[in-house]
């Protein structure tokens, strides 16, 4: 009682503070931290290891299986939940996590130790790598393209520094990375039927490359009492000197082969590895993502940006073309915005429910006490490091009624204890005390029927849902504070009688109506007890029957104006074909009104513009457009439609039309996993279930994670090819640098190197048969000879990409929900 007695006894203090908090919960709602949803851990980090050369069952083999073994061997790590995907050449191990992981930077470094400890051992000779690549769970807050029709990829890219010097002066800034750089190259293709001419293979070339252009340690020269060192300057300055370089001396005639009589030498842009256009257009143009450290308001972060580009833009060359693809900070905004006003929405129509059906001062005070509430609410959730996001501001939505309600009790029960003849200051007290330990217990009760979901939900679904009892009991544990000691005060200060022998009003009109009604109904059912408790008693299973009838999702779409698109082609697509694909899907997009712009990638991913939004690991066989419309709505509309519309744009081609969606990021919405050691046997069960998916109403996009590839198999005549003194690696690396090109040297210009590459021209590697064709030399004859005489060239079938799951192979049947169909409904038997 004393308690609850100060406050009436030192109103002016109250009042006081109410204003202060009123005032510090204004300004944490314009200051503190806000996203668009909440942030979730990442668990995961890949581990890439390449081994160039080797066949898909071959880096399984060597390298998965170790890499494997030796990751399963911490217990920090979750052996269920990692994955790894192994292709020719190359694996990719998805490693996560246990959940009870908290130093999960310290467990990175660690196994980067390991793995290079792992390398020196086990892992064979030519391995590349392993590599933990753990920083790749972080959005980026904005994804700006730079573009121009009159500039090359070196202009671009000094537009390029030029922001990002800009943006480095914002505080918040976190990683800048790049996307799209295509550097020149000097091409050294030469013809192996020139090269046979003068008795010459790859490797004269590539050594007179070398060795010409090096940098050597010529040592000093004493000359007196000075040591001076000495220089050789000796290396390519330009493309003539490299065509210039002789690589045959004639020792009778002392004629000469330069590099140019051999070979095209041309510098140009390297041949892409992937693609990237904006909107379709052929302009050169490269990507810049901005992520933004954590703990800072990203609405605020990218008001501080747009100004940097706009200030940054006036100075660059006016056909300079800046595109924002993604902007994460304005999208927070709306959103942030559009709940806000929900919130505010919400609190009026609470305000006019109490006046209508309440007394006009009843009515005020329980207005009065709302704005307090949700002050401290605030300030509370800023003390606790709760950002303001859609779940958060969605929780108050949810106990915003339930906040209102504690004032009205209390002043309610004031305005009886009036009519019962107290005195006001007696009435104040008690209207508070005789109800502490119903509003209490109520309170509690609330608090305790969301709390589960802060104490048994775990992982990511966890770390998302987590701020919801959070928030509901921060704001029911101050709304019952509020109501004990703020309201009595108010009631004390501006009710100053009952309701006896008060005029009817119109609200009094009609809560007498409400009333009335309501005990009409309750008349009945307390009459029938024993009927009431049975049919309370036979709703519970009737709602536990009724819920397979209802559409079942955990997290439902993200409201967000962008959709996807993705091509994938069958493994082993080259990037130009792909291209091809990717090129119809943007036409198809052409004159759309609804979208604003779209990015296009051919051969990677976007970077991860959504925290749910998982980047494809690259390979020549995928695109992806990232689509930006004018609204979400629009959005999804545009979902529907091209989904239709591109069914079937390429029959080889698997396009997918989605939008983004919340929650935890996976590969596909329903997935069918078979475990096994042999691939046969794999291949033959899944091809069943795929094939039972494919019949499943509304399943579509159904595929499998393995594929098989065709390549061409070098098989060697040992006994003809040693004679010759044509090993094995020799060969290799002349086939090699032939057809795909080999990294000889480079020339330096101030401080960037242009990369020195040689093969053969585009004559000579454009077809299987040029293969057999091509001219090896012969160490031990020092003559050439055709790759058929030592070879056979064999084409073959083979695993492109073994999945696995646990360290075990493991394929998974992906399919993905029809528009308008759910998950639960493709899997429903």
């Amino acid at each position: 009682m004393n308690v609850l007695v100060w406050p009436l006894r030192h109103r002016q203090v109250l009042v006081v503070l109410s204003a202060i908090v009123l005032g510090l919960g204004l300004h944490s709602l314009i200051t503190m931290p806000r996203q668009d949803t909440p942030t979730i851990a990442i668990h995961k980090a890949l581990v890439v290891a390449l081994f160039p050369g080797a066949t898909a069952a071959q880096v399984e083999q060597q390298l998965t299986r170790p890499i494997e073994a030796y990751l399963f061997t911490f217990t920090e790590i979750n052996p269920v939940k990692t994955t790894s995907v192994t292709r020719d050449g190359q694996v990719v191990v998805t490693v996560e996590l246990h959940e009870w992981v908290k130093d999960k930077e310290g467990f990175w470094s660690r196994l980067r130790l390991g793995l290079a400890e792992l390398k020196q051992m086990q892992l064979p000779a030519g391995t590349l790598g392993p590599l933990v690549n753990s920083d790749f769970g972080q959005s980026v807050a904005l994804l700006i393209g730079v573009s121009s029709p009159h500039h090359s990829y070196a202009e671009l890219r000094r537009s390029l520094e030029q922001i990002e010097d800009a943006i480095r002066t914002v505080p918040a800034a976190g990683r800048i990375k790049r996307y799209g750089e295509r550097n020149e190259t000097i091409y050294v293709e030469a013809d192996s039927q020139r090269l046979s001419r003068y008795g010459l293979g790859i490797e004269p070339v590539v050594a007179a490359l070398k060795l010409q252009n090096a940098t050597p340690y010529t040592g000093t020269i004493k000359v007196g009492g000075l040591e001076v060192p000495l220089h050789t300057r000796g290396r390519f300055t330009s493309v003539e000197e490299v065509r210039q370089q002789v690589v045959y001396t004639d020792p009778l005639t002392h004629n000469v082969a330069r590099i140019g009589d051999v070979a095209r030498v041309e510098r140009r842009l390297a041949d892409a590895e992937s693609l990237l256009r904006i909107d379709a257009r052929e302009d050169p143009a490269l990507l810049l993502s901005v992520e933004m450290q954590p703990g800072n308001n990203i609405v605020e972060f990218g008001r501080h940006l747009q100004d940097k580009l706009e200030e940054t833009h006036r100075r660059l060359p006016a056909d300079v073309a800046l595109t924002v693809i993604n902007d994460q900070p304005g999208v927070v905004a709306a959103s942030i915005t559009h709940f806000i006003r929900e919130f505010f929405i919400a609190i009026g129509a609470v305000v006019l429910v109490t006046m209508l059906l309440l007394p006009f001062r009843v009515a005020s005070i329980a207005a009065m006490a709302i704005p307090v509430t949700i002050a401290i609410t605030f300030k509370s959730l800023e003390l606790l490091h709760v950002e303001l996001h859609e779940v958060s501001l969605a929780s108050l939505i949810v106990v915003l009624g339930i906040v209102v309600d504690d004032a009205i009790v209390i002043a309610d029960n004031y305005v009886e204890k009036l009519d019962h003849g107290l005195s006001h200051w007696n009435a104040a007290w008690r209207a508070a005390s005789e109800l502490a330990v119903p509003v209490f217990t109520a309170t509690i009760a609330i608090v305790l029927a969301f709390a589960p979901l802060g104490f048994f939900l775990t992982g990511s679904v966890g770390e998302f849902i987590v701020a919801l009892p959070i928030t509901v009991a921060i704001a029911l544990t101050v709304s019952f504070g509020v109501a004990m000691f703020l309201t009595p005060v108010l009631c004390l200060t501006f009710i100053k009688q009952g309701l006896k022998g008060q005029s009817r009003t119109i609200s009094s009109r009609l809560l007498d109506a409400v009333q009335g009604a309501y005990a009409r109904v309750i008349t009945p059912v307390v009459g029938h007890p024993w009927l009431t408790i049975s049919v309370a008693v036979v709703s519970l299973p009737a709602a536990v029957l009724l819920l397979p009838l209802i559409r079942q999702k955990f997290f439902p779409a993200a409201e967000r104006a962008q959709f996807v698109i993705e091509v994938d082609l069958p493994l082993g697509t080259r990037l130009e074909a792909t291209d091809t694909v990717v090129r119809k899907v943007e036409q198809s997009l052409q004159g759309d009104a609804r979208i604003t712009n779209f990015a296009t990638f051919v051969g990677t991913a976007a970077p991860r513009v959504y925290y749910s939004f998982a980047p494809e690991f690259p390979r020549p066989s995928y695109g992806m457009l990232l689509v930006s419309t004018r609204s979400d709505a629009e959005a999804d509309s545009a979902v529907r439609d091209y989904t239709a519309k591109l069914r079937g744009l390429d029959p080889a081609a698997r396009i997918n039309v989605t939008s983004f969606q919340q929650g935890i990021p996976v590969d596909s919405p329903v997935e069918v996993r078979i475990v096994g050691p042999e691939l046969s046997q794999l291949r033959r069960l899944g091809d069943q279930v795929r094939a039972i998916v494919q019949r499943t109403p509304g399943a579509t996009q159904v595929r499998d994670d393995f594929r098989e590839a065709f390549s061409l198999d070098l098989q060697v005549n040992s006994e003809v090819a040693n004679r010759l003194g044509l090993m094995t690696s020799i060969i290799a690396g002349e086939v090699m640098a032939g057809f795909k090109g080999l990294p000889v040297t480079e020339l330096w210009e101030h401080d960037a190197p242009v990369p020195i590459v040689l093969r053969l021209n585009p004559g000579e590697r454009e077809s299987f048969g040029d293969l057999g064709k091509f001219m090896l030399r012969a160490p031990v004859s020092q003559g050439s000879v055709p790759l058929r005489e030592v070879a056979a060239v064999d084409p073959v079938w083979s695993a492109g990409q073994i999945a696995r799951r646990s360290g075990v192979r493991t394929l998974t049947v992906h399919a993905n929900p029809a528009v308008d169909v759910l998950p639960s409904q493709v899997l429903a038997p």
